[in-house]
């Protein structure tokens, strides 16, 4: 992989990161402390007693589910970008799934030509393939993101360098096996 696409990726990868790491500390304990209650009779606290972590626990079954995200781009260029050049298209989906707590990232990127119009299209393709205990309660994150130059770590002298992303929305897991399409109206 060229190295102008891989540092795309990337910077998409930390913007994915940073959108879905809230959903970590929902697993957390809300109440800091000792667990245990106060007699009101004596004024006595009693702290309740857990038994210690089984090592021998089984770890939750999982299920494999696999599909496609294809994102369909409508891009209205209205900054000055050469007709030449060419505008970067990035989809990612993420989750963290709550029967494991394992974060999944997946993203894709294509790039199209300016041309002459005022508007461009073009496809991103995501294949997926997750092993999730709690696939039923889940939710998906989709987000996108626009690129110029389509390398954004092109290097000074081609101006102007633009990016803008944003969530698609949150969606359940799609049944295995199937197609996800979703469409987006940009501007860059």
């Amino acid at each position: 992989m060229n190295r102008k696409v891989f540092t795309t990726l990337s910077l998409v990868a930390c913007f994915l990161a940073a959108a879905s790491s809230s959903l970590y500390g929902q697993g957390g304990d809300a109440s800091p402390g000792i667990e245990g209650y106060l007699n009101s009779r004596t004024g006595i606290f009693h702290p309740i007693r857990r038994a210690p972590p089984q090592d021998d626990v089984e770890p939750l079954a999982t299920s494999t589910y696999t599909g496609t995200f294809v994102v369909n781009f409508t891009i209205t260029v209205s900054s000055a970008i050469p007709a030449t050049e060419t505008i970067g298209c990035v989809a990612g989906a993420s989750l963290v799934d709550t029967g494991t707590v394992h974060a999944i990232v997946d993203l894709a990127a294509s790039a199209v030509t300016r041309g002459t119009g005022s508007t461009v299209t073009c496809t991103v393709t995501i294949p997926y393939s997750w092993k999730l205990a709690s696939a039923s309660t889940d939710s998906v994150g989709l987000s996108y993101a626009v690129t110029f130059p389509a390398e954004f770590s092109t290097p000074a002298g081609l101006w102007p360098h633009r990016t803008g992303s944003q969530e698609i929305g949150k969606i359940k897991v799609p049944v295995s096996g199937t197609t996800t399409t979703e469409i987006v109206k940009a501007r860059i």
